[in-house]
């Protein structure tokens, strides 16, 4: 009898330990869902039903969500500011961002750089998705701003050793810039991304260097695929016109492994840049794949500064025929880079061009083979340097080009290159 009371202890004992070894394998953590709605919540209420919503985003800001939490913003509300996103997801169970409920997507703006750099989301931690929500007139830098203070600035904003965050089917309207990921291992797809904020500085990411930008990448290993993005583009400023659809810069970090694919972009000042000379610290790149994206933008397809191996250009249809004064360059590869294979693609241009379709210090050293080029004019392409094996000068028969159908007909003498081969 008298060691009964040992007994039970040692029960207790057992069953404590059983209890924290299920919290430390997260078997006693289940997935919650947080509500939040700007016009009827409150940050008194728990936050964990439809019915009983927070309000703010400080309150959002405030908490560390844990494994398979979801972040919920009501459809029809809207926030001013900006969010942050704390805590980590795991490969099974990411943190997501979302909407809830019916009607528009949740709307979300920081036109004040002074809060945040402008930033309306911030992601802090590993494994997030972010979706399904509206990012609107998100502020610029101040003018004539310095590199780390430019790269402040995105309506989303991933820090460095945020990484495997997803971001994904959400609309970028009217900002200086959409999205700037630190991120390692990321994937940013299916997001609609349009115009710059010209509220701001005439429309510049920061007057009179920068214009706007949809995706700006700062490190590797990143995937950028069935995004588009369109109008992200500035006249005027230092070099007559500014902007671009993707950009990847800072050359504090590595900048190897981006795989950026079926993106349609059109009358971006550009469609990717790779910075180098004027970059903090120069970074060669290698292992950059850009392959079945369909290209409408003024100036270049790739200004490619960026000492480079191991990379990749092929299977693109990219339409250089549209004009802006304040274009600083017309040909279509400026490729200070070498190493980079260009097959495969379809390149559209037109008679009023300055310069030829590569130019560049490593023009000659790209590889260059079985790409279609063609005149819409009727001229003569010129491509700057010697042809390549395989290239021809022809109409590659789009189904309808007037309508931008750039799917090819089955007696087009390209079958099989540019961006639409096979669908």
């Amino acid at each position: 009898m008298s060691n009964r009371p040992w007994r039970h202890l040692s029960i207790e004992i057992l069953l404590a330990f059983t209890i924290v070894s299920f919290l430390q394998c997260g078997l006693f953590n289940p997935e919650r869902d947080f509500y939040i709605d700007s016009i009827s919540g409150s940050d008194e209420n728990r936050g964990t039903s439809k019915s009983d919503p927070w309000k703010s985003l400080s309150k959002v800001s405030n908490m560390t969500f844990q494994p398979g939490d979801n972040v919920l913003f009501k459809r029809g509300s809207s926030y001013t500011g900006c969010v942050t996103i704390n805590g980590e997801g795991t490969t099974e169970k990411p943190i997501t961002v979302s909407a809830y409920g019916e009607g528009d997507a949740p709307r979300f703006t920081n036109p004040d750089y002074s809060i945040s750099n402008g930033n309306a989301l911030r992601v802090r931690g590993d494994y997030q998705i972010i979706e399904n929500l509206y990012f609107h007139h998100c502020a610029p830098a101040p003018e004539r701003s310095s590199f780390e203070v430019v790269w402040s600035v995105g309506a989303v904003h991933i820090s460095l050793g945020n990484d495997h965050v997803t971001i994904r089917n959400n609309e970028f309207s009217h900002t200086a810039k959409a999205i700037h990921s630190y991120s390692e291992h990321s994937l940013i797809t299916n997001n609609y991304i349009h115009d710059g904020n010209e509220l701001q500085q005439d429309g510049f990411l920061s007057y009179p260097y920068w214009g706007p930008i949809g995706i700006h990448m700062g490190i590797g290993n990143q995937e950028v695929s069935y995004n588009r993005i369109e109008n992200m583009y500035v006249e005027g400023g230092n070099w007559g016109g500014d902007g671009g659809a993707i950009e990847i810069d800072d050359g504090r970090n590595h900048k190897d492994n981006y795989h950026i694919h079926h993106n349609n972009t059109k009358h971006n000042m550009g469609f990717l840049e790779i910075s180098w000379d004027a970059d903090i610290e120069k970074k060669p790149t290698s292992n950059i794949n850009i392959e079945f994206n369909i290209s409408r933008d003024y100036q270049d397809f790739v200004y490619w500064w960026a000492e480079n191996s191991d990379s990749k250009i092929a299977n693109n249809t990219i339409i250089r025929t549209d004009y802006l004064k304040g274009m600083a360059s017309d040909e279509v590869f400026l490729l200070d880079g070498q190493n980079i294979s260009i097959e495969n693609n379809i390149i559209v241009v037109r008679d009023k061009m300055r310069n030829p379709v590569f130019r560049g210090k490593y023009k000659e050293l790209s590889v260059h083979k079985n790409n279609c080029y063609w005149d819409i004019d009727d001229g003569k392409v010129d491509l700057g340097v010697p042809w390549g094996s395989g290239e021809i000068e022809a109409d590659p028969l789009f189904v309808d080009y007037k309508s931008e159908n750039y799917h090819l007909r089955s007696d087009s003498p390209a079958s099989g290159w540019g961006a639409l081969t096979g669908q």
